[in-house]
């Protein structure tokens, strides 16, 4: 059975200390880049398909649901614009150019993206995911994979939000649909 990692929004304007959206503290304190980093060079030795899902928008913010709460101040504060720093990988990341990236307009990554179509055609039947935010793009993206067939995986030490208490409820919510491990158990 071919596994995927899927990594999730881990992007500079919601993951870096200078971005807008705040998950930078939860990620610091638990040491989740490292700790992904490490699950990205296992993936990549076990030639897991290494699969990078970004959330980002034209300039004119034409895909943004403008009725979002979310999409709706990014377009205000013209902030998650392809193309830009706030759109790119944080560069602690270990990403390398041959991996794919997906850029999404909505929270899920499987909503109107071509990342099915990429697992079934590389005969993915497991996805490990790793992201932020918790309670919004990974939930959204387990909930999805998990009723499209997948086996999912959540790594929960490498997930994170700026609310301490929606990313744990979260987590115990995915116990339904994923199994919740931390990143040491990936191996």
């Amino acid at each position: 059975m071919r596994k995927s990692l899927i990594i999730i929004d881990y992007i500079n304007e919601i993951c870096h200390k200078d971005g807008a959206f705040g998950c930078y503290p939860m990620l610091a304190e638990n040491k989740s880049v490292a700790k992904l980093n490490n699950v990205i060079s296992h993936a990549r030795k076990e030639n897991w398909l290494v699969i990078w899902a970004i959330v980002g928008f034209d300039k004119n913010y034409i895909e943004a649901n403008a009725k979002s709460p979310i999409f709706s101040k990014a377009k205000e504060y013209k902030k998650l614009q392809r193309g830009t720093w706030g759109t790119e990988i944080i560069s602690d990341l270990d990403y390398q150019e041959d991996e794919l990236i997906i850029c999404k307009n909505v929270v899920n990554a499987f909503y109107g993206t071509n990342l099915d179509h990429v697992l079934r055609t590389n005969g993915v039947e497991e996805v490990y995911i790793a992201g932020v935010s918790t309670e919004v793009a990974v939930q959204s993206a387990v909930r999805d994979a998990h009723d499209r067939g997948y086996k999912v995986t959540v790594i929960s030490d490498c997930c994170g939000s700026s609310h301490k208490a929606r990313h744990d409820a979260s987590l115990e919510m995915l116990t339904y649909m994923a199994d919740v491990v931390d990143s040491s158990q990936v191996f």
